[in-house]
């Protein structure tokens, strides 16, 4: 199991995610999709419940067994790789904007 400081950690960023995911269900600039699987990875590594939540279910079992096996890259290289997802969602939906706008302006 993990440390408590490392469960706060997981806790937080999994709360972080959801709210993102929310709020990317409303505004489809962000991958709302993507930022709740990550917040369903992150609070269950963080809290037993949300875990067992998700070991009952078969496809969120079968999502946390795929996220434990990338779980074998660093903290710092998930983070990474997160931040650079979130980067890549963002730049998809301003272009996807930009595009919007040219069409109605033209």
């Amino acid at each position: 199991m993990v440390s408590g400081a490392e469960k706060l950690f997981y806790l937080t960023l999994g709360i972080i995610f959801l709210v993102m995911g929310v709020v990317g269900l409303i505004i489809p600039i962000l991958p709302g999709v993507l930022f709740l699987a990550g917040a369903l990875y992150m609070l269950g590594r963080g809290s037993s419940r949300v875990k067992q939540l998700a070991d009952e279910n078969p496809t969120l079992r079968s999502f946390q067994t795929r996220m434990d096996q990338v779980g074998a890259a660093t903290v710092v290289e998930q983070l990474q790789v997160t931040f650079l997802m979130i980067i890549r969602g963002t730049a998809v939906g301003v272009r996807k904007i930009s595009v919007g706008v040219k069409k109605l302006l033209s």
